[in-house]
């Protein structure tokens, strides 16, 4: 089903990961470190796309842009494989990186999907640290705050 397959498998997948892996590998604190420019690059525009589908009454477009966002982020997951970044000390400042991207993806396209999704989101950027879900703050930052995240219970979980 889409539940599975789009929001428990892609989205909520994402989010606990990107929760999970900056309490472990950070002590709870995003790095306050540049973004990777390449996701800064991709995402520039996303939210005035977003906003412009929907002026039209375009929102399955709209949504459709920005699960093109989690899906690249899920990509950008396996491509750093943070994991393996932090098993070496010399990839300190690589891993840095890649969690403050991650944090600051989901944090972006969390605020993009608020307005499908209200509960969820808010329950992700409360734990992100980061609860703004105006709209102006759905731009991919290219220097991420310091922000402290919390623990997250499952967005989504698996049904049976």
């Amino acid at each position: 089903t889409r539940y599975d397959a789009e929001l428990a498998n892609e989205y909520g997948n994402l989010a606990s990961r990107t929760v999970a892996m900056v309490l472990r590998y950070r002590d709870g604190v995003v790095p306050a470190v540049a973004t990777d420019p390449a996701l800064v690059v991709e995402f520039a525009g996303v939210p005035n796309r977003v906003a412009a589908l929907l002026d039209r009454a375009e929102a399955t477009q709209a949504l459709e842009l920005i699960w093109a966002q989690v899906r690249r982020l899920n990509r950008y997951v396996e491509e750093r494989a943070p994991w393996l970044l932090a098993r070496d000390r010399g990839r300190a400042d690589a891993l840095d990186q890649t969690l403050a991207s991650l944090a600051e993806g989901i944090r972006a396209v969390s605020v993009l999907l608020h307005p499908y999704m209200p509960s969820s989101t808010a329950r992700l950027l409360d734990a992100l640290g980061a609860p703004d879900t105006g709209y102006k703050s759905a731009a991919f930052a290219a220097l991420v705050n310091r922000a402290r995240v919390g623990e997250l219970q499952p967005l989504f979980p698996k049904r049976a």
